[in-house]
Parts: C-alpha cells; structure tokens; sequence
C-alpha cells in the first residue's frame, strides 16, 4: 500500500512538471546581466544586497532625514514566533512584483 502511494506521487509529480514545463519555460525573469547591475536599477531589487558586491546603496533621494520619520509599513506577514530569529529577508523586486 506504502508503495503504491509513492508511486502514485511519483506520476502526480511527474504530470505536474509535464503540465507546468510549457508555462515555466515562456517566463522572462531577471538575466545574469540584470542580475550583475542590480544597484544601477533601484526599480528592481533583484538580489540581496542590491548586486553581488552587496553594497545596499540606492541612488533614489526621495528619502531624507527631513521626511524619513514618516515613513510607515505597507506590507506585514507573521510566519508565527516572532521572537525565533531567522525569519527575516530582504524583498526582492522584479517588474513590480515583490
């Protein structure tokens, strides 16, 4: 019975990849040189740090230290204890979509 529930998980995945092959392989993420640049688009947040070297530097000025006691959240998720560190990222963006 074990492993013809294997098996049969098997064929799900298998099937699923099948299915979803075609819609992975039209998607147009970020290139190597997209990627390599990162810090000359502060559109996009393609990778932690902004680039490779991670510099984290933005060249955007919309930002001081005369509006930046204003800023407030927009986006918020609890994955549940808070207090266990090691649920924090950095978001990343790509065409508007985080």
């Amino acid at each position: 019975m074990k492993r013809r529930f294997s098996h049969f998980l098997a064929g799900l995945a298998a099937a699923t990849a099948l299915v979803a092959a075609p819609a992975l392989a039209d998607h147009h993420g970020p290139t190597t040189s997209d990627l390599m640049n990162d810090a000359a688009t502060p559109g996009d947040v393609l990778s932690y740090g902004m680039g490779p070297w991670q510099q984290r530097f933005s060249g955007l000025d919309a930002l001081n230290s005369d509006n930046v006691s204003k800023l407030v959240p927009v986006f918020a998720a609890s994955l549940g204890g808070e207090k266990q560190r090691g649920q924090e990222a950095q978001p990343l963006v790509y065409d508007g979509t985080i």
